[in-house]
């Protein structure tokens, strides 16, 4: 099924040997494979997850079922490092915002007193009428000189605040959509953490290797993961004095083992990313976020098409145990309906 009315706004060695360009082939044991096995009675009964800490980093362990039909663990070592950086760099503080309003309101008063001393007000004498016309015309004249310098120092002034409120939000890991509302970027959250969890995409390459897995396996291993192995848990909107607006970034989803839809999502698009041949994107519609990679759709898969190539949908939120090209229900009738959704290249 295809939807096209999406805007767009917008590691080592050993690893990087099976992420190069096609070194994720259409295996022999893919090409045994029909396709995904999606009568599993009970998938959710294979996910299991074991988080240990010793202090200094986390070692992880999650079990799930592949959509192949294959019972498959991932081990990987995630360092504290890791994980506080990416709890550190995301998010921003009320306070921040404050001093930011601070700045801009004693910059806009500072430049009306300069006005008004500039100004002139007061009794005008003159000898004769002429001279109180004369002198009237060169005050107005004046005035509005320096009322024409106020309007625009006072526009330069919201021009920098605006600029200073969207660095603001960026540095912590958000994106500016409008006046009073701003949200998380997960693109650039994806990025920001890709190397971050490499750990866990080696174990996953070193997986595909040992099972001769191709891409549309690899992805779905990742997405099955995702999905059922980290429990659906819907984050808080803060973490102590930071808003984090309900996500959590992926080394901390990670060790925590839940998230929800954009949370889950950006972390499957973080293991992925380290693939630097994946193209994905990041989709963006009301109430939810879900994301969709670059291949030849399936029959009856659900996908979109951005820049001219096609892109399977992915549901990353979980704990349904959905294919690669299956959306839930709510994402189904949302696209049906013909409604834009937003489409975040990552």
């Amino acid at each position: 099924m295809r939807f096209s009315r999406g805007k767009a706004p917008a590691v080592f060695a050993a690893l990087l040997a099976l992420l190069a360009a096609g070194s994720l082939r259409h295996s022999s044991a893919q090409a045994r494979r029909s396709g995904y096995r999606t009568a599993l009675p009970h998938p959710e009964e294979d996910a299991s997850q074991k988080i240990e800490t010793d202090g200094e980093g986390y070692s992880l362990e999650y079990g799930f079922r592949n959509f192949n039909g294959d019972k498959l663990r991932v081990e990987a070592e995630l360092s504290e490092e890791a994980v506080a950086d990416s709890v550190r760099e995301f998010g921003f503080r009320k306070s921040d915002l404050d001093k930011l309003d601070k700045w801009y309101q004693q910059s806009q008063r500072e430049a009306i007193a300069a006005s008004q001393r500039d100004s002139f007000s007061g009794k005008v004498e003159a000898e004769d009428q002429a001279e109180l016309d004369r002198k009237l015309r060169e005050l107005k004249a004046r005035n509005a000189q320096v009322q024409k310098r106020l309007e625009e120092t006072l526009a330069g002034l919201a021009a920098e605040y605006r600029k200073r409120r969207v660095a603001l939000y960026s540095d912590a890991g958000f994106r500016f959509k409008n006046e009073g509302v701003v949200q998380a970027d997960i693109p650039a959250m994806v990025r920001r953490n890709a190397s971050r969890v490499a750990p866990v995409s080696k174990s996953f390459a070193a997986m595909a290797e040992e099972r001769e897995y191709g891409v549309e396996e690899l992805v779905g291993a990742v997405s099955a993961m995702v999905q059922t192995a980290l429990r659906y848990e819907i984050p808080a909107d803060r973490a102590g004095t930071k808003v984090t607006g309900g996500v959590i970034p992926p080394p901390k989803t990670l060790v925590l083992g839940q998230g929800d839809c954009d949370t889950k999502t950006a972390l499957l698009a973080s293991v992925l990313r380290n693939w630097p041949n994946l193209k994905m994107v990041g989709l963006e519609i009301p109430g939810h976020y879900l994301m969709a990679v670059h291949r030849i759709p399936r029959k009856g898969e659900v996908f979109i098409e951005y820049e001219g190539l096609p892109f399977v949908m992915i549901e990353s939120a979980g704990p349904a145990w959905l294919a690669p090209g299956t959306v839930g229900d709510a994402t189904r009738t949302y696209l049906e309906s013909g409604n834009e959704f937003r489409i975040q290249p990552m």
